[in-house]
């Protein structure tokens, strides 16, 4: 449901779906997909929402996990963070996501009606 631009400019797509993630070129060719579908570290289940950190690493809001996961520039997972809940760095339906300009990582949290703000992951 998403799309971003790369720093090393390729565009990203959120398959909420198909539960991967697709790369294309800025002309719209198509290059890759990564990530399965599935509960799993590393695997998708609605990814909704997705964006890119300076270092080049793609962050991704999903739905259906309730975490974000971190996946390098080659598509390759990272990092996960967060979990199923209400209290502090959990969520119940992670919907959106941006990274300020001086770092801080915004998640909006559906569910829970709220907004989180995270300075590191």
């Amino acid at each position: 449901y998403d799309v971003t631009v790369t720093t090393n400019d390729q565009l990203l797509v959120a398959d909420f779906d198909h539960h991967c993630i697709y790369t294309f070129t800025l002309d719209g060719n198509y290059v890759s997909k990564f990530a399965t579908r599935g509960p799993g570290r590393g695997q998708l289940r609605g990814p909704y929402s997705l964006t890119t950190d300076l270092c080049g690493f793609i962050l991704v809001a999903e739905v259906g996990n309730d975490y974000v996961s971190i996946f390098n520039k080659d598509g390759k997972f990272v990092h996960c963070f967060g979990s199923e809940g209400s209290g502090d760095g959990k969520f119940k339906g992670p919907c959106g996501i941006a990274i300020s300009p001086t770092g801080n990582i915004y998640v909006s949290d559906y569910r829970n009606s709220r907004v989180q703000i995270f300075s590191t992951y």
